[in-house]
C-alpha cells in the first residue's frame, strides 16, 4: 500500500529529475555554442593577430604618462628658407571710411611658403636625327634625357603618376580625376595603367639589384600575408635586409621554394622569422620573439600558464639586457645558458597537457631564441618584416585584389624600389627620375 505521502515524494522526485534533464540539455547545447564562438573568435582574436586588427582590444585604465607630444617632438613650428621674393604691401585709403592713411605707423613682417599653381602640360616635339653605322651597319637614333625611346607621356609625368598611384595609395579611377582637376589632362585608365607598367618594366634592374643585396646581407628578416590575384588565394612576402633593402615578391605559393627562388638555393641565413615551416630548412634562424610572447599569454587565465607567461617575459627582459654589451664572449655565454634554460622550461612545463601548445612552440624553436646573441644589431623579433609589410596589408584593404597577373608583378617591382628608398632616407621622387632617364631615355 502506497501513502498519499510517498506518491507526492515520487511525482516531487520525477518532476525533479525531470527539471535537471531539461537543464543537462540546455548546458550542453550552451556548452557546444560557447566552442563554436570561440573558434569563431580566434578568426580575430588569437596570439598571431597583430595590435591593429584586434577587434577587442583591452581597455587602457590607466594610461603611462600624461597625453601631449613625446619627448624630443620637433613641434609644428617651421624654420623658413631665405625669401625668394619680397613684396612690399602698402594701403592708400581706410577701408571703413575711405579716408587717406599716410604714412604708416610701423611695418609687420610675414613670411608665408606656398607652391606654385598647377602646371599646364607642356607638349614637346623631338626632331630625333637617325644615322647609319659606317662600322657595323647599326642604325643608330640619337638620345635626350627627356625623351622615352617608347611611349609618348615624358618622365617627370610618369614619375608624378606613380607617386599618386603608389606612395599616395591612389587608385587609378582617382588618379585619372586627379590629374583633369589639376592639370586638365584627360588620360584614360588603361593609358594610366600602361604607363605604369612601363615604369615596372624600367624598374625590374633595380628589382634584381635590390634582390641581390638581400640575398648577401648580414641577415634578413622574412614575412608574408596572404594577398589575390584576380580573386585567387596569393601570398605577398617581404624580404628585409640588415641593411634597409626591401624585397617584395607575390607568388602563389607560401612554401620555402619561395625562399629559395628569392635567395638562392646556397642561401641558409641567418633569417629572423616567424614559427612558419618554410624557414625550418635554414640553418641559422632568429625565431620572433614578438609571437612567442603573444603565444604564451594566451595561457595566462590559468596558474600554470600565468607562471609559464612570467617565465617567458623575464627571460625576454635579460635577453634584451644582454643584447646592450659588445663583448662578444659574453654574449655567446649568455647564449648557452639562455638556451639550457629554456630547454630547462619545456621539460618542467611539458606535463602540463593545457600547456601543450604554447610549450609545442618553444620546444619547436629550441636553439633559435638566442642566435641574435650572436649577431650584433640582429634584432630579437620579427617587428622589421611585420613593419615592411604592414603598408602592402592597406593597400589589400583597398584594392581587395590584383586584377591581372602582370598587375601584381608590376607592384613588387616598384614597392620594392619606394620601400628601400625610403627606408635608405632617399627622396623617392628625384630615385626614381634617375631610374627611368636611366632605363627608358638610355641617360644616367
Amino acid at each position: 500500500m502506497v501513502l498519499a505521502g510517498e506518491r507526492d515524494i515520487e511525482k516531487y522526485i520525477r518532476k525533479l529529475e525531470s527539471t535537471i534533464e531539461k537543464y543537462v540539455k540546455e548546458i550542453e547545447t550552451l556548452r557546444n555554442e560557447n566552442e563554436s564562438l570561440k573558434k569563431k573568435l580566434l578568426l580575430y582574436e588569437n596570439p598571431h593577430t597583430p595590435p591593429s586588427r584586434k577587434m577587442f582590444p583591452p581597455k587602457v585604465t590607466n594610461p603611462p604618462g600624461k597625453r601631449g607630444a613625446p619627448i624630443g617632438h620637433r613641434g609644428a613650428t617651421r624654420v623658413l628658407d631665405k625669401p625668394d621674393e619680397i613684396i612690399h604691401v602698402s594701403e592708400d585709403t581706410c577701408p571703413k571710411c575711405s579716408h587717406p592713411l599716410g604714412s604708416p605707423v610701423r611695418m609687420e613682417k610675414r613670411t608665408i611658403f606656398d607652391i606654385p599653381p598647377p602646371q599646364k602640360i607642356v607638349v614637346t616635339e623631338y626632331d630625333v636625327d637617325v644615322y647609319r653605322c659606317n662600322n657595323c651597319g647599326s642604325e643608330v637614333k640619337a638620345r635626350h634625357r627627356d625623351l622615352p625611346q617608347k611611349g609618348d607621356i615624358g618622365i617627370y609625368l610618369l614619375n608624378y603618376i606613380t607617386m599618386l598611384k603608389y606612395n599616395l595609395r591612389g587608385l587609378i579611377r582617382r588618379v585619372q580625376e586627379l590629374l583633369i582637376a589639376n592639370n586638365n589632362l584627360d588620360l584614360s585608365t588603361k593609358g594610366i595603367n600602361d604607363a605604369l607598367l612601363r615604369v615596372g618594366d624600367a624598374s625590374r634592374k633595380e628589382y634584381d639589384a635590390i634582390r641581390n643585396r638581400v640575398s648577401h646581407s648580414r641577415w634578413v628578416h622574412i614575412d608574408e600575408t596572404g594577398f589575390h590575384v584576380e580573386g585567387q588565394k596569393s601570398w605577398l612576402w617581404a624580404f628585409r635586409s640588415a641593411e634597409n633593402d626591401i624585397l617584395v615578391v607575390i607568388t602563389d605559393s607560401r612554401g620555402r621554394d619561395v625562399v629559395k627562388e628569392t635567395m638562392g638555393d646556397d642561401f641558409h641565413g641567418p633569417v629572423v622569422v616567424d614559427g612558419w615551416k618554410a624557414y625550418s630548412y635554414l640553418t641559422i634562424i632568429q625565431r620572433c620573439w614578438a609571437h612567442l610572447i603573444r603565444e604564451v599569454d594566451v595561457f595566462k587565465s590559468s596558474d600554470m600558464g600565468m607562471k609559464l607567461s612570467g617565465e617567458v617575459h623575464s627571460i625576454f627582459t635579460e635577453l634584451k639586457e644582454s643584447l646592450k654589451s659588445d663583448d662578444m664572449d659574453y654574449r655567446k655565454t649568455a647564449k648557452t645558458a639562455f638556451d639550457s634554460r629554456m630547454d630547462d622550461l619545456v621539460k618542467r612545463y611539458d606535463p602540463h597537457q593545457d600547456l601543450h601548445k604554447p610549450v609545442e612552440y618553444i620546444r619547436n624553436g629550441l636553439n633559435s631564441w638566442f642566435t641574435c646573441l650572436l649577431y650584433p644589431g640582429m634584432e630579437p623579433t620579427n617587428n622589421l618584416a611585420e613593419q615592411a609589410i604592414r603598408e602592402h596589408m592597406v593597400i589589400r584593404k583597398i584594392i581587395g585584389t590584383f586584377r591581372s597577373e602582370s598587375g601584381s608583378q608590376n607592384y613588387q617591382y616598384i614597392s620594392s624600389l619606394l620601400a628601400t628608398w625610403r627606408m635608405k632616407g632617399l627622396s623617392m621622387f628625384t630615385e626614381m627620375d634617375k631610374t627611368l632617364r636611366k632605363e627608358l631615355c638610355g641617360y644616367g
